[in-house]
């Protein structure tokens, strides 16, 4: 049931690459954290002259930065190759993609939790439980509000790591799985 667009496609096709290196052109790259705001911020301008989403644009740019921002939180000096995140969006497809070539939520959340033996139990603890893989920090609401943010604007998420992936829609539920991709990919459609 997922849309596939040339967007999308490509980010798969990124996280799958023996090296991603080079392969996203620079409007889709953000190597760094200040480059990702540049662009949530500009992302969030032109999604207040968008009709469908004005009202809600603020809650849109909020959950993007976290997902994005999760991604160099989580990955400093983890990155496989390729530094910074794939970030796009398309209004009239009605979709937002961060994607990062990073360590994924398991290996993220083993550090706190070591017990932890499947990406699906840490992806599932990551937007249900209060943790955080930068202990002893306390933090680990992020994700938490993501979920209740899609949740209550009837939105949805396909998030992937690892060998899982779940839909965040009216809940967390575990979807079809076909790939095993390292890092994470987050596809918000509203």
């Amino acid at each position: 049931m997922e849309l596939l667009t040339s967007g999308i496609e490509k980010a798969f096709h990124w996280m799958e690459l023996q090296n991603g290196e080079g392969f996203l052109n620079s409007e889709e790259h953000c190597p760094t954290r200040d480059i990702f705001q540049i662009r949530l911020d500009r992302m969030s301008k032109e999604m207040e002259n968008f009709s469908a989403i004005r009202q809600k644009y603020s809650l849109l740019t909020a959950i993007t930065g976290e997902l994005g921002n999760n991604s160099f939180d989580h990955n400093l000096g983890n990155w496989r190759d390729e530094k910074g995140i794939y970030f796009i969006n398309n209004f009239s497809e009605r979709f937002i993609l961060v994607a990062d070539r990073g360590q994924g939520v398991l290996t993220t959340l083993k550090g706190v939790r070591p017990k932890l033996k499947t990406e699906s139990e840490a992806i599932r603890l990551a937007f249900t439980e209060r943790i955080s893989g930068r202990a002893p920090e306390q933090r680990g609401n992020g994700l938490k509000f993501v979920e209740k943010v899609v949740r209550e604007n009837n939105w949805k998420i396909h998030f992937y790591s690892g060998n899982s992936m779940f839909i965040i829609n009216d809940g967390l539920v575990e979807g079809d799985k076909k790939k095993n991709l390292k890092g994470v990919l987050a596809v918000i459609y509203f």
